[in-house]
């Protein structure tokens, strides 16, 4: 007979599991019902819901109010003018990767005068591009000769559009075509949005005036380069577009007008290629036809325009090719993630404040810092990764509203209380 052996007892897997979970599942409730009772309990106080509602009753107001003092316009003029999203391309170097876009060769003009430019359209349209944009506006006559064939190759090259001009500000104005932009139908406004000085985000697609609808410049190439890209941009419908900067200069096979004229670019290169004719200078100093973008090197402050014109253009008609656009949330959803954070902050701001009010303006504070600077990571990391634009000011605003918000409320509460019995959280409590 065999002694019998004893067997250590095992717990089973499915015990253990239940365990765990059991556990975890009694942490956080623990967990949610602390964070109850030190905070969410203030989510639905009346007094939270109507100081939030308050905070965007106020952003309503101000919005409202002309204000044009001489005071606040260089703030104004700064806070316009800056967007942390440009971090994704000055410092990050969004799309530095980005290959040559060889459907797109660029032509330098240089100084030519309207003969040599007639002479360079002339060369490019004998090797068949599928459009050549002339970033150039004439104005007035000049010498007869040389106007005579400028005005010839105009009418005879169906390929080629012109650049126009529309006044903003006074859109009952005819388009200006420029004085050879009778003699074709083919012509696109080259107004750039922030082109006064400022940095050069957005442009604008098509503009309605007169009952008619205007083509900017690059829409106008991109309809006679691919139809069903300029029908696609066509279809979104937007008043303007966010420009994807994918290419800097040295991303765009650039040319000299001269070798053009001389026969010295083989044909075969240019054939069924989209052509911008515009200028472009080798002096880094020469400012002519530059602009701002936020590829500058300098974030803030910008010292000197970093874009010529016509490789604006070239990135527009990129963008507009490849269907590569820059997204933005839908406005239903952007304003339900700005009342929902100022709500987390009014309930936040509402607890220090009625319970423990010797720490209200510290928490008040490192709160506001803390949700800047995540809400500028998180821009950048949605623009850089998934070209995604998200506008964060208005949560800053409403942010930084809401701590004196909640002082002009109290007044109010306590007033309500002491006249009509109002019931508020305020009335006890003296700061």
């Amino acid at each position: 007979m065999h002694p019998t052996k004893t067997t250590k007892k095992t717990k089973s897997t499915p015990g253990v599991f239940r365990k765990f979970f059991t556990k975890l599942y009694q942490l956080i409730r623990k967990a949610f019902h602390w964070l109850h009772h030190f905070y969410l309990r203030y989510l639905y106080k009346r007094d939270t819901i109507l100081a939030t509602i308050s905070v965007f009753l106020v952003i309503g107001l101000l919005g409202l109010i002309p204000i044009n003092t001489g005071i606040l316009n260089p703030f104004k003029t700064a806070l316009k003018d800056l967007d942390f999203n440009d971090i994704s391309y000055s410092v990050l170097k969004k799309n530095a990767g980005t290959p040559i876009d060889n459907r797109i060769i660029i032509v330098n003009i240089g100084n030519a005068d309207r003969m040599g430019l007639a002479l360079m359209i002339e060369k490019l349209r004998a090797a068949k591009p599928k459009a050549i944009g002339l970033d150039v506006e004439f104005n007035g006559p000049r010498e007869p000769e040389k106007d005579s064939l400028m005005r010839y190759v105009v009418s005879n090259t169906p390929e080629l559009v012109l650049a126009s001009r529309l006044d903003w500000k006074n859109k009952t104005e005819p388009l200006d075509v420029g004085y050879f932009g009778i003699f074709t139908k083919n012509s696109g406004y080259v107004n750039l949005i922030g082109e006064d000085g400022g940095t050069i985000r957005y442009f604008s697609p098509f503009e309605k005036a007169n009952d008619r609808l205007y083509k900017s410049f690059p829409a106008a190439i991109a309809e006679k380069a691919n139809k069903e890209a300029f029908q696609h941009l066509l279809q979104r419908k937007r008043a303007f577009e966010v420009i994807h900067y994918t290419r800097t200069i040295e991303q765009y096979m650039v040319l000299d007008g001269e070798d053009v004229i001389q026969d010295n670019i083989a044909p075969e290169l240019l054939k069924d290629k989209i052509i911008l004719m515009g200028y472009i200078n080798a002096d880094p100093y020469n400012v002519e036809d530059k602009h701002y973008t936020p590829l500058n090197k300098k974030f803030a402050g910008k010292s000197t325009p970093d874009m010529y014109g016509i490789i604006i253009h070239a990135n527009i008609i990129s963008m507009i090719l490849d269907a590569n656009y820059i997204r933005e949330i839908p406005t239903w959803l952007f304003w339900i993630i700005t009342i929902l954070i100022a709500w987390l902050h009014v309930a936040l701001f509402m607890r220090y404040y009625i319970e423990d009010h010797i720490w209200f303006h510290l928490v008040a504070k490192l709160a506001q810092i803390f949700f800047a600077i995540l809400s500028v990571y998180i821009g950048i990391v949605f623009f850089d990764w998934f070209s995604i634009k998200i506008d964060t000011k208005i949560s800053l605003i409403v942010i930084i509203l809401a701590i004196d918000i909640i002082y002009f409320y109290e007044a109010l509460a306590v007033w309500l209380h002491t006249k009509f019995g109002f019931h508020t959280n305020f009335h006890s409590k003296a700061h």
